[in-house]
């Protein structure tokens, strides 16, 4: 038995708590990665219920699953891609489209010309992060393509901070300061743009003068953030599953792969069937860091070397020994009167936990 356990109260404290922080900011709330792997459906559903009526997805195939599901409300397609075939489904399904280039919004234009609607866009800007949108020095393109389309209605723009993590506001004020100058030079061309965007989550919650008309929540609601600080914020969810197998092994005994531990003593050792297959023990990619942020975090590996992952299970915290294979891990369990069938409690990210790992909500 594996399940990914999901706390909604926990999930709701959160939602209402990031509301209160919002203001008088429109709330988007980002559901990329099938809702941070809590569900797609399934968290568009608890946020809808709590009154968050604005979403954003990465991929179409978020956007229609949501619209199949029978979602009406507002929905931003985050990426600004230029493919026909994905922008006539942004289309047909009343998908806010992303366009970041001149050949963008001119392929958005010609469809809905096509298809006899006006489309609904988000202009992309790029002040820094170096991926979709325009660029500062390419405003007159976007004010003349934009000008020269009659099948557009710009809704809204937007922007990514690269480093808004960092507690240092300096690592963030460059990329927000330009666009807000960005944005003061569209509008005074003429440009309609009600919704200007710029935080995701970190920048949202360390730097509240930055939140302009509306503001992109994602892991925040899940209390899943790289800060110090949690702002109220609660981490929801575990992967719960169950010993298979307890036995004991001598002392000297080498448990796991690469014979990387040793049992010092007699050991009890339970097993259970969850490895990295089901994304336990596996973390995020460190690729938005300065060299600076790599030599630290190479610092705490080197550090951290030897140390051990742990779970609950009967109550208690206990090691897992040797290394997290594809579909087992090994606890010391030496001490305690545990059995199988006795439940486990693995900390893990839900957005590196395997799909096929059913979603549970629990309403208690």
């Amino acid at each position: 038995m594996k399940q990914y356990v999901i706390s909604k109260p926990d999930l709701i404290h959160n939602i209402r708590t990031i509301r209160s922080m919002a203001g008088d900011s429109q709330l988007i709330a980002v559901l990329k990665g099938q809702g941070y792997g809590l569900g797609l459906i399934e968290f568009a559903t608890v946020l809808r219920e709590e009154g968050v009526d604005f979403f954003a997805v990465s991929e179409v195939e978020e956007a229609v699953s949501l619209r199949n599901a029978g979602f009406d409300n507002d929905i931003l397609l985050l990426t600004a891609t230029t493919l026909e075939e994905e922008l006539r489904a942004v289309l047909t399904h009343n998908i806010i489209a992303a366009a970041g280039s001149e050949h963008g919004i001119y392929t958005i234009n010609r469809l809905a010309q096509e298809l006899d609607m006006t489309a609904r866009v988000h202009i992309k800007l790029d002040t820094g992060f170096g991926r979709f949108g325009f660029t500062p020095e390419q405003l007159s393109q976007v004010i003349e393509t934009v000008s020269a389309c009659e099948n557009i209605q710009t809704e809204g723009v937007f922007s990514h901070l690269a480093f808004s993590f960092s507690d240092k506001r300096k690592d963030v004020e460059a990329p927000f300061t330009r666009f807000v100058s960005c944005v003061e030079t569209l509008r005074s061309a003429g440009i309609s743009l009600p919704l200007a965007h710029i935080c995701n989550s970190c920048a949202f919650l360390q730097y509240p003068d930055m939140h302009l008309d509306a503001v992109r929540v994602g892991s925040a609601l899940l209390g899943r953030l790289p800060l110090t600080r949690n702002y109220g914020l609660k981490r929801i969810g575990s992967l719960r599953s169950s010993v298979i197998e307890v036995k004991t092994l001598p002392k000297g005994h080498f448990v796991g792969y690469a014979n990387t531990y040793k049992t010092k003593r007699e050991t009890t050792i339970a097993i259970v069937p969850v490895g990295y297959k089901d994304g336990y023990g596996v973390e995020k990619s460190r690729d938005t860091f300065r060299l600076m942020d790599v030599l630290r975090y190479c610092y705490h590996d080197v550090r951290a070397f030897g140390s051990r992952l742990s779970v609950t299970v009967c109550g208690k915290r206990v090691p897992v020994i040797g290394r997290v294979s594809m579909y087992n891990v090994v606890l010391d369990v030496t001490g305690l009167d545990v059995k199988p069938g006795d439940e486990v409690i693995l900390p893990a990210n839900p957005i590196l936990v395997s799909r096929e790992i059913e979603r549970i909500y629990l309403e208690q």
